[in-house]
């Protein structure tokens, strides 16, 4: 109690002006003008905070909210015509008592099947300065990741998945010289080949274009679908400029790309069910040549 005493005694006049302060503080607020000025700036300080937080809470549940966003966009992936087997023309009935040709005693049964199926990945890795870029994803063959398997952004393409362990899988980025997509004009269906020559990550090039075929800048570039790693129509980008070369009987076009490689962060992996089918098929007509 003494100690307390003489504190208190040693720093009486600080504890003095604190209390007339607060008698002080206490009159202005209570009086109508002044109080209403507090109440104002009390308001503004409490929303600056208050939204600050907000803000803080917001950035934090990001992950989270694209990796909800991320779901919702496969699902809707899922369900567009590109994602299922055209099977429009229909499937011979092996019940019909007999068949000779597609004529009229030709029995059909029309059916629509799932080709393709999407699983949404996270980058933890990537490069875009390279010659030859990658990118490494959290999921690997414990999630049902193989090679070759495509991967896509919010934009469109990004690129083929390359090598797989357990629980990761590195990717070869479209921004990659080895990397050729097989690509087409959304405009007249025109098949092309996509390629990088190495210098700008946000241009790349598409071959195979003859010059008697009508293009103009700004035309859609998208998948064609013959590859058996993208579905149909997944956007690549947009004709930035075009030209024609001596002697050559194809277009040189440099290609905007969709994506911006530089900011990858969520991706998905498709997964095309027939893939082995297709390329047994494909190494059975190669090995006949």
């Amino acid at each position: 109690m003494l100690n307390l005493l003489t504190f208190l005694w040693k720093h009486y006049a600080f504890f003095l002006f604190l209390f007339l302060e607060i008698i002080t503080l206490g009159m202005v607020v209570s009086s109508g003008h002044q109080s209403a000025i507090f109440s104002y700036a009390s308001n503004q300080v409490g929303g600056q905070v208050f939204s600050s937080t907000e803000s803080i809470k917001h950035y934090f549940s990001l992950d989270e909210a694209n990796k909800q966003l991320q779901k919702e966009n496969n699902y809707l992936r899922s369900k567009i015509k590109e994602s299922y087997l055209d099977r429009s023309q229909g499937i011979f009935d092996d019940n019909a008592s007999h068949i000779d040709s597609l004529s009229d005693n030709a029995v059909f049964s029309d059916t629509l099947a799932p080709a393709f199926d999407y699983l949404s990945a996270k980058v933890i890795s990537n490069s875009v300065h390279k010659k030859k870029n990658f990118f490494m994803l959290n999921k690997g063959r414990r999630q049902g990741i193989r090679e070759n398997m495509g991967v896509i952004g919010p934009q469109g393409g990004v690129g083929i998945v390359h090598s797989v362990s357990d629980d990761f899988c590195t990717a070869i980025s479209l921004i990659n010289i080895n990397t050729h997509i097989s690509a087409k004009l959304l405009s007249n269906q025109e098949l092309g080949s996509l390629s990088w020559d190495g210098k700008d990550p946000k241009i790349a090039q598409l071959n195979s274009i003859e010059t008697y075929i009508p293009i103009k800048i700004g035309d859609t570039v998208v998948s064609s679908g013959y590859s058996h790693v993208f579905p149909e129509s997944i956007l690549l980008g947009t004709i930035q400029d075009f030209g024609k070369t001596a002697g050559d009987n194809t277009y040189h076009i440099n290609i905007k790309l969709s994506t911006n490689f530089s900011a990858l962060s969520y991706v998905t992996v498709v997964r095309n069910i027939y893939l082995n089918e297709q390329l047994s098929l494909n190494k059975k007509e190669e090995d006949k040549k």
